[in-house]
């Protein structure tokens, strides 16, 4: 499975408009949009967890790899 960091970004709660969502949260009194983000997180399953988790890490070590080649072929 390839690597999408958009996937993987997209897995965890991120509010689309960071700005307006945070003027949300001053606004909300009675807690609503915590008990919503706290929905959405226990709705996905551990198995969705654990892939998005190992797909970083594999994301990461890809690049680091990558890094690495490009450096030694700067030494060659």
């Amino acid at each position: 499975m390839a690597y999408d960091r958009r996937k993987i970004a997209n897995s965890f709660y991120l509010p689309k408009h960071p700005f307006l969502h945070g003027i949300a949260r001053m606004m909300d009194f009675t807690g609503a949009l915590n008990r919503q983000m706290f929905a959405q997180i226990l709705e996905r399953s551990d198995a969705d967890s654990m892939r998005a988790d190992w797909e970083a890490v594999g994301g990461s070590l890809n690049w680091a790899i990558k890094a690495y080649e490009k450096e030694l072929g700067r030494r060659a």
